[in-house]
């Protein structure tokens, strides 16, 4: 190998080192988004997680109430004051008429 192929081997190694060197540090940066990103979406997987188990707490509480007997005497206390409402207003109509 002569001296002229040798200068002109180590000018092409040296240009494609600075070209690998940029390409890596582009990819280094790449990489360092990608990394924040998958944070991210591991700290929302996280929250949905804790949101879903509070919302089936709520859910639960929510169809124990419903099926308390509170709906039931709501209605009967519903009816007794409806009825009273009659009487009162029929003897109100029978003791005027």
């Amino acid at each position: 190998m002569t001296r002229e192929e040798m200068v002109q081997a180590i000018t092409e190694n040296t240009q494609r080192s600075k070209s690998n060197s940029h390409r890596i540090d582009e990819l280094a940066c790449s990489v360092e988004a990608l990394n924040k990103m998958a944070l991210a979406l591991e700290v929302l997987a996280t929250k949905q997680t804790a949101m879903s188990d509070i919302i089936d707490k709520i859910d639960s509480k929510v169809t124990a109430i419903e099926k308390s007997p509170i709906k039931t005497v709501r209605a009967l206390i519903g009816y007794i004051v409806a009825a009273l409402c009659s009487v009162g207003a029929g003897a109100f109509l029978g003791f005027y008429f």
